[in-house]
């Protein structure tokens, strides 16, 4: 459902929503939802009074979309308990028998432009997205490359940052393309360089040898950094590689210190510096992190599942799933957020949802850790066969055999092959990739934390 600038504000009770923005406040606080949820209440707002029937939920709210009927009370589900109940019922949603629901409560429109000449202009700031490339690069801190840069430079690098955001092993090796094409157009160019930097960095994670490509990593983002020793997401880029592949947090947070001190209102560099403290264990100060890069930028799937991974470490299975959900509304083919979803259902002992979600994931995306959760999936279930036929096929993939480590760790581990695991774990040491990050908390591997060489490895320096 296609949302508008130029539409009014609807209050009811102590509730305002904005679906303009997406946004509903209870006061001034803000009440978070899915954008879906969002949708369902703004046509049943709009509609006050009138009995809105499920298919035309249904049609209105997922257009373009195959979805579940289930979708549409679990939604109703969520709005209730944001909403709040007096005594057993809703206070604002009716159900009616076999037909809809309709909204009860009395809803004054006000009109947004005269909302904002009474408060000056003053009112709650909108998120707007644009592909405008200086809004673009003004997020990361670098406004001034809009101008200062050549067009086609510019074009190719932020082709490169489309394809790079979608993670998948074809999407990084296009955005390679696009960020040495920039390079190319314009050799004094800092930015594709820390774009080549992250490819190199997520390539680690997914399909190339960490040994090969951590130094490409880390050589990029020098050359980044040697160009514009200012540009932010290059520090924090620099402070994750620290951190993961030299085990050195001091010198890391120097890098995320600059980073922010350079560009306190880049999400990328919140999102980098939160990342980090997560796979530390400091939850909470990752959790004010996370949350003010998503104050920055709402509207990226790519923040809420890496807000809802480090959720999953922290044991807060139920926000996790949140996170999901609202990333698979802004970005359904997002795989990282189907293989969210998977991980804390599991944890959640929904099994079947879990394999479902995780099946879901491997059909868009067959990468190691995609692979590795299924197998922990099925492992856990009591389907052993199933389980080891994707131990077979990572290890089949000799060019990316040290990528998988932690996917066949995650495998052995819900086998209960805890040897077998913890090689895997130890084997991981020469050859770190960002996958480091989640041995010391991931609740996949709780049967492993009372085990000897388990704790002997953490104390070796797992970030």
């Amino acid at each position: 459902m296609t949302m508008k600038q130029n539409l009014p504000l609807y209050e009811f009770g102590r509730f305002t929503l904005d679906p303009a923005d997406g946004l509903l406040m209870r006061a001034n606080n803000l009440v978070r939802l899915t954008p879906k949820a969002i949708d369902v209440l703004y046509v049943l707002v709009q509609s006050s009074g009138r009995v809105i029937e499920k298919e035309e939920l249904m049609r209105l709210c997922w257009p373009d979309a195959i979805v579940e009927e289930a979708n549409l009370p679990q939604t109703i589900c969520i709005l209730r308990k944001a909403l709040g109940k007096s005594g057993r019922k809703s206070q604002y949603i009716h159900t009616v028998s076999r037909r809809g629901y309709r909204f009860k409560a009395a809803v004054v429109v006000r009109d947004r432009a005269a909302t904002d000449a009474a408060t000056n202009g003053n009112g709650k700031p909108r998120t707007e997205e644009s592909g405008d490339a200086s809004r673009l690069l003004s997020a990361r801190g670098h406004s001034d490359y809009a101008s200062d840069m050549s067009a086609e430079a510019r074009h190719q690098y932020l082709r490169g940052r489309y394809y790079c955001a979608q993670y998948t092993v074809a999407g990084l090796k296009e955005a390679i393309e696009h960020f040495q094409a920039a390079t190319q157009a314009d050799s004094s160019f800092a930015l594709p360089y820390s774009g080549l930097a992250d490819c190199y960095y997520r390539l680690a994670n997914i399909c190339m040898r960490p040994g090969l490509a951590m130094p490409k990593a880390k050589a990029a983002v020098l050359r980044a950094l040697q160009l514009d020793p200012s540009l932010a997401e290059a520090h924090a880029l620099f402070g994750l590689i620290k951190q993961v592949c030299e085990r050195n947090w001091s010198s890391a947070e120097s890098e995320f210190a600059k980073a922010i001190m350079l560009a306190p209102d880049c999400p990328l560099v919140h999102k980098r510096y939160g990342w980090a403290l997560g796979i530390s264990g400091d939850f909470d100060e990752a959790t004010k992190e996370l949350l003010r890069a998503l104050e920055l930028e709402p509207r990226s799937a790519e923040l809420h599942v890496t807000f809802g991974i480090i959720l999953h470490l922290a044991r807060k299975y139920e926000q996790a799933l949140f996170e999901a959900h609202v990333a698979l509304d802004l970005q359904p083919d997002f795989y990282p957020a189907r293989t969210l979803l998977g991980m804390a259902s599991l944890q959640k002992v929904r099994l079947v949802e879990g394999v479902a979600e995780l099946q879901k994931a491997v059909a868009i995306a067959d990468v190691p850790w995609n692979l590795g959760y299924l197998g922990y999936a099925y492992a856990i279930m009591g389907r052993p066969k199933q389980a080891l036929k994707i131990v077979t096929s990572l290890e089949q993939r000799a060019d990316c055999h040290h990528v998988a480590l932690f996917a066949l760790a995650l495998i052995y581990a819900g086998l209960g092959w805890k040897e077998r695991a913890l090689l895997c774990l130890i084997r991981m040491l020469n050859n770190p990739n960002e996958m480091m990050g989640l041995i010391r908390y991931s609740p996949e591997l709780d049967c492993l934390r009372q085990e000897p060489e388990f704790l002997k490895l953490l104390e070796r320096g797992i970030p």
